[in-house]
């Protein structure tokens, strides 16, 4: 039974009221055929018409800018936001339930808005589809441009959000109104941080939601909760002070006559998006009886992945890219997010409908985050500066030649800008002059900043500046493998944190109740669910534990030479027994633990560091899709595939060192109970010159559990002569469709694996970055679930 079936089953028989039918939402039932052709005809006359106007530029949001020193507002962590409470978090909440409440044939409704991204597939700002376009969205996923596409396309969505805001604020009474009105200034769309901590935020997870104060007037498009806890009741009372509304980050209710009920999808079954989908069926197993969300799936989904997608964020700030530009690698565990935010079946996972879950802007604002840092960091390659052949939006004809000054379409600047050798913006055919990476590079243009980044304005040293943001990735991100790294960091699975860098700032004051002045805290109670419990991994039959401690930090070897002098000998893992390791020709060293040395004048200690690079050809996997490299059960790494593009080749590179800890300490555990029994054959006693294997007493795995556990990737003490043979026996592919399908790797020729090892020097203090050279490569055999050699086509 797959997955998904397994859910079903034990969803069925639960009483509960989340069937997801229009009315359960308070909204009016579907309309009849008759009247939904003639509504969809006035939707598409009304986008004609707005797509005659005067182009929309983006421009960012220019209040709350400081004139004279260009100090910024900064996005906030969106669980800061929400901890603050206050008027800015009343603003986003109200304004983003404005957006929602916008006729959806607006040019900038939140459904339009969303719609640029993929469906449903139409024009918008004047930019019309050219010939020899594919009928897709504008977003350029699979494309160096990635990167740079979605920075105007999130700054677009921000614009339009703070206007409500401020339009919002000026109805607030008398005296609420100065800080309603400076909150409004300042907001910026907030970021989820999925890198340090992969719980779904607190403030997406119920339909309903509080805020301190609404404005005198009331707003239609907030309801207050019903009975059944899913919305769908009167309008918030004028001027109320905590009020329970419709949570917009919950979910957006697509409205009576949608467009988007037409598409050939599942999804367009549902009056709102949702995060994981279930479906009862009757007795014939066909006839589906109940539809409905479950959220906890996701928020669960995405704990597996979470020590994964923090390693991969860190090593891609620092091991770059050989060509100088590696901020597009960040679309990797973008990926990742994308499918299992979205459980493989849900709006998320789904790359044409995903921008209207209202995660999806949460999201985008922290890939654009960890981007900016990466530009900041790498300043001298803050974009690319090589050309490539597109593989085609809506706006863009597949084949063109793109660079960094090349049209992001459909975004129009204010004005011609200067850009790259000293080109202009290009023309729009709409008119006006369109955005380009070099012309978004910098986060001045459109008014922003990061909790990072935020002394940029007073650090005019990029040095300096590159060193601050050095230490904040390594504080966030970095391994715990040196003196410098953060001790206090977790591995694996944490709480939903908040911005390290604005815990002390003050708390915004709200007055209410005759003038007195109140830290609104909002609070949050959650639904008990079965779910709660730990989920399977969404892609592969089993995945480590994130949230596992990890090894006791492995010190080095001083070996005594017979001249004198002394050699330092790598520590090694007990592994499994497996062929390969049986058949090492390592010798036997006594191994002794010693404090690796990072500081003063002595040569650093040379370690090794994996990486698993996998490649393959989009054609040849059915998409969307995740493919996994796994050892002994331990999924060692990931690459997700998203249904767009449909062509060209996907590269992914994995770091190891995390999974090749979890799986030495599999191997430790069973070969102790190996060792238990009579007659153990010598390769399983043996290993390293100690007893492999042996269990710790019941007082160290007591001292080991209430440790917390080293963050992030950290380095592996273990030489190639062990780990690649181990490996090329033990790693197998899987490929699984988010439909829960397996495809043989044996029928993808264009499969291509290797692993790559690193000589590792950790960093010396808290500013720096760990160093690699002298990489190499070994060519893996493609083996598939059934562990059989030959597996694959070509280039194995």
């Amino acid at each position: 039974m797959d997955v998904t079936a397994r859910r079903t089953r034990r969803m069925m028989g639960k009483k509960r009221n989340l069937d997801l039918t229009p009315s359960t939402f308070g909204i009016i039932p579907m309309v009849t055929s008759t009247l939904l052709p003639l509504l969809l005809l006035i939707n598409t006359f009304a986008s004609l018409a707005a797509a005659q106007t005067t182009p929309i530029p983006v421009v960012g949001v220019k209040t709350g800018v400081d004139s004279n020193t260009g100090q910024r507002p900064i996005r906030r962590n969106i669980n800061d936001l929400y901890a603050r409470g206050g008027p800015q978090w009343d603003l986003y909440i109200l304004a983003l339930s404005e957006m929602q409440a916008m006729n959806e044939s607006e040019e900038l409704s939140y459904f339009s808005l969303a719609g640029i991204h993929g469906l449903p597939h139409k024009v918008w700002n004047g930019v019309e589809q050219v010939e020899g376009a594919p009928d897709t969205g504008y977003c350029p996923h699979g494309e160096t441009i990635f990167a740079s596409w979605h920075r105007p396309y999130v700054a677009l969505f921000e614009q339009t959000l703070v206007s409500h805001a401020l339009a919002i604020a000026s109805r607030y009474p008398p005296s609420l109104l100065p800080a309603y009105t400076d909150a409004a200034r300042t907001l910026r769309l907030p970021f989820w941080d999925w890198a340090s901590d992969p719980s779904l935020p607190y403030a997406v997870m119920n339909d309903s939601i509080k805020v301190s104060n609404t404005p005198n007037s009331s707003l239609a498009s907030l309801s207050t909760p019903n009975s059944n806890g899913t919305g769908g009741g009167s309008g918030a009372p004028s001027g109320a002070v905590g009020v329970q509304v419709r949570n917009p980050l919950y979910s957006y209710r697509f409205q009576e006559g949608s467009v988007m009920y037409q598409f050939d999808s599942t999804l367009g079954l549902y009056p709102q998006t949702l995060r994981c989908k279930f479906e009862d069926f009757a007795e014939d197993n066909k006839t589906v009886i109940k539809r409905w969300s479950e959220p906890w799936v996701a928020e669960e989904g995405m704990k597996e992945v979470g020590g994964q997608l923090r390693d991969s964020v860190y090593d891609l700030f620092v091991r770059p890219d050989p060509r100088g530009w590696g901020a597009g690698g960040f679309e990797d565990p973008h990926n990742t997010v994308h499918n299992n935010a979205g459980c493989g079946n849900g709006t998320m996972a789904n790359i044409a409908w995903s921008a209207f879950d209202p995660l999806f802007m949460l999201h985008h604002a922290n890939t654009d985050r960890l981007i900016a840092l990466w530009q900041v960091i790498y300043y001298q390659n803050a974009t690319f500066n090589y050309s490539f052949p597109s593989g085609g939006q809506l706006g863009t004809k597949r084949g063109t030649i793109l660079t960094a000054d090349s049209p992001l379409k459909p975004f129009h600047a204010e004005f011609p800008a200067t850009i790259g050798n000293g080109n202009a913006t290009p023309p729009s055919d709409a008119g006006g002059f369109f955005h380009t990476s070099n012309s978004v590079a910098d986060l001045r243009t459109f008014g922003y900043t990061y909790p990072e980044l935020n002394t940029d304005w007073q650090t005019p040293d990029k040095d300096k500046l590159a060193a601050q943001v050095r230490q904040a990735v390594n504080k966030l991100y970095g391994s715990s493998d040196d003196g410098s790294a953060d001790d206090q960091g977790q591995a694996g699975v944490s709480g939903r944190g908040v911005d390290s860098d604005t815990l002390d700032e003050e708390e915004d004051d709200t007055e209410n109740n005759g003038g007195k002045k109140t830290v609104e805290n909002n609070k949050i109670t959650f639904r008990h669910s079965r779910f709660r419990s730990r989920l399977r991994s969404l892609s592969a039959s089993s995945s480590y534990k994130e949230n596992e401690e990890e090894e006791e930090e492995e010190g080095t070897t001083t070996t005594s030479r017979d001249d004198g002098k002394q050699t330092e000998e790598n520590n090694k893992i007990t592994f499994r027994s497996s062929r390969s390791l049986s058949n090492s020709n390592s010798s036997p060293k006594k191994n002794m633990k010693q404090k690796r040395q990072t500081y003063g004048s002595q040569t650093p200690i040379k370690d090794y560091y994996y990486t698993a690079e996998l490649s393959v050809d989009r054609s040849e996997v059915p998409l969307p899709c995740t493919i996994s490299l796994i050892v002994n059960g331990v999924v060692m790494g990931r690459m997700a595939l998203l249904s767009m593009p449909v062509e060209g080749i996907a590269k992914a590179s994995m770091p190891l060192a995390r999974p090749l800890k979890s799986v030495a300490k599999i191997g430790e555990q069973q070969q102790g109970s190996q060792s238990q029994k009579k007659g153990v054959d010598e390769d399983e006693k043996m290993v390293s010159g100690k007893r492999k294997g042996r269990w710790p007493s019941t007082s160290r795995l007591s001292n080991i559990e209430k440790m917390k556990p080293k963050r992030g990737l950290g380095h592996v003490d273990m030489t190639p002569k062990t780990i690649i043979p181990f490996l090329k026996g033990n790693m197998t592919v899987e490929i699984r469709s988010n439909d829960q399908t397996l495809t043989d790797p044996s029928t993808v020729p264009s499969l291509h694996l290797e692993i790559q090892d690193w000589e590792y020097v950790p960093r010396k203090n808290a500013s720096e970055f760990p160093i690699f050279q002298n990489p190499r490569k070994w060519p893996m055999g493609i083996r598939g679930p059934g562990g059989h050699e030959g597996y694959g086509g070509g280039g194995h």
